[in-house]
């Protein structure tokens, strides 16, 4: 599978935080709208008419981004035509209403119904009254409709209102984007809407206190940080706990949060020993909860690669314990995943879906499609691939759930023309340009990764490089704000170029 240059620290793991929770600092003014079920059912149909298709039936507590608002068929009169197999129940059912409601619009004395019968179906209305001071404007404001619409559905001959005048208020459908990119359509008054944050992240490595604060400030794009602070061990506590809280009172004073990453080092023996052994987990769970507590910390990132497929299910009950110790104290988790490949132990370990339902936030690692050392020249994340990476992980996580990572940073692919043997270089996006300075090289366009490229060669190797710069983030971004993804973050903080936080916004 791609893999992460174990070789190149702690591997960028993912965290993030929202705004839906009470954070120490402002968040960011892009947001997105989700939708939360607030009745025990809801039906999604493939339009805004309850006569179209249900795509699906969501239950209470189920979200999902809204894409748009729209007012429905209820500005209009429903008629339904019966057909083969229609009875007054299914059909109330179909339409949200019920089967006496149906009989008493159309005045049937019985519960019979014919094929081809035409039946009215009843709307139901907001009911508004008229008081002092009241116009078509400020009521449409109130109920987020259109003045347009509350005349067309009262019959308004006139803007003049009476008070004490009864209004029918028309019933929106909200557009949601549900599992696998489908859209469909939800009766607004089904659902709580609430307005999330992206998140616009980066990780810390290789650094002291100084240096970490330093590339966070002044980043005002920026809103969560995260430091490697805990990591998997043989010791009694089974995890290392460094904290540093002169970074975390740095963090919050800036007004961005802090969510500490968890490694397991790549090892998965190590990783079976914990995760497969219940005590172990718990005690595990205990010293994480009570350390991000005491230190005032924001949320978790959760970094588990090269797990053994036997810890799958073990894993997710880990995320499990761990989210239910933390969520009483407003701490978030986030897990971090690879692009789906058929690679077992680097991408088939980790059950997307189950983590999708039990984590705040999913994080793909949009980058290592050529891996460090491997067998192939190549961008490090090619456009193409990363779109590929996430249609597939919607497939399984809501997509407000669903943060890209993204990279700073990229590998030079030194050939040796003689022996055909080759390695690479990694590579910040400083570095980059200053090559791109010194060598006088001119960039080119590959329009199949869709992003910069240079080469040169010299005392006989070719060097080549997919480069890293405001172009290749500027459409990675856009790929966070098109599929209505819950943000991005970036491995890592420091190895960026001065303009790259300038695109950072998603509205």
């Amino acid at each position: 599978m791609e893999r992460v240059k174990k070789a190149f620290s702690f591997f960028i793991i993912l965290l993030l935080s929202i705004s839906i929770v009470p954070g120490k600092g402002e968040a960011v003014s892009n947001s997105l709208s989700i939708g939360s079920v607030k009745v025990t059912q809801a039906n999604v149909y493939s339009s805004p008419k309850l006569s179209s298709s249900v795509l699906t039936v969501l239950k209470k507590g189920e979200e999902y981004p809204i894409i748009s608002s729209v007012v429905g068929d209820s500005a209009s009169m429903i008629t339904h035509t019966v057909v083969a197999g229609n009875t007054l129940w299914i059909i109330a059912n179909q339409y949200g209403t019920t089967a006496s409601e149906i009989q008493k619009a159309n005045k049937l004395s019985t519960n019979t119904i014919k094929i081809g019968q035409k039946l009215k179906i009843p709307q139901k209305f907001i009911i508004h009254t008229v008081i002092s001071g009241d116009t078509l404007w400020k009521i449409s404001n109130k109920y987020g409709v259109t003045v347009n619409e509350l005349t067309k559905v009262n019959y308004l001959p006139t803007t003049q209102l009476k008070i004490g005048q009864k209004l029918n208020i028309p019933i929106y459908y909200s557009q949601v984007q549900l599992l696998g990119g489908q859209k469909g359509y939800i009766k607004k008054s089904h659902t709580q809407a609430k307005t999330q944050s992206r998140i616009v992240m980066g990780w810390n490595s290789n650094g002291t206190t100084d240096t970490y604060i330093k590339q966070m400030n002044g980043q005002k794009s920026l809103n969560v940080v995260s430091p490697r602070w805990f990591t998997l061990s043989n010791s009694e506590n089974v995890v290392t706990v460094p904290t540093d809280t002169k970074y975390v009172l740095d963090v919050h004073t800036s007004g961005k949060q802090i969510w500490p990453l968890l490694g397991n080092k790549f090892d998965p023996v190590l990783t079976d020993s914990i995760l497969s052994n219940p005590q172990k987990r718990q005690k595990l769970v205990t010293t994480l909860s009570n350390t991000l507590i005491k230190s005032d910390s924001d949320g978790i990132n959760v970094d588990f690669e090269n797990i053994d497929m036997k810890n799958k299910q073990d894993f997710v009950s880990f995320i499990s314990e761990l989210k239910t110790a933390l969520k009483p104290h407003g701490i978030l988790v986030s897990v971090d995943v690879t692009r789906t490949s058929a690679d077992p132990f680097w991408s088939g370990s980790l059950d997307r879906r189950e983590l999708g339902k039990i984590a705040d936030y999913i994080i793909m690692m949009g980058y290592d499609e050529h891996w460090g050392n491997g067998p192939t020249a190549g961008s490090v994340a090619s456009l193409p691939w990363v779109q590929e990476g996430i249609q597939l992980l919607m497939n399984d996580v809501p997509s407000h759930k669903i943060i890209l990572a993204v990279p700073f940073y990229t590998r030079e692919w030194v050939t040796n023309l003689s022996t055909n043997k080759m390695k690479t270089i990694d590579r910040t996006m400083a570095e980059v340009n200053q090559i791109i300075s010194t060598k006088g090289l001119q960039k080119v366009w590959d329009e199949k990764a869709s992003q910069n490229y240079v080469e040169y060669t010299a005392n006989g190797e070719r060097h080549q490089i997919w480069v890293e710069d405001k172009k290749s983030m500027e459409l990675r971004l856009n790929v966070v704000k098109q599929n209505h993804l819950g943000g991005a973050s970036a491995w890592y903080i420091g190895a960026e170029t001065p303009d790259i936080w300038d695109i950072y916004h998603f509205n």
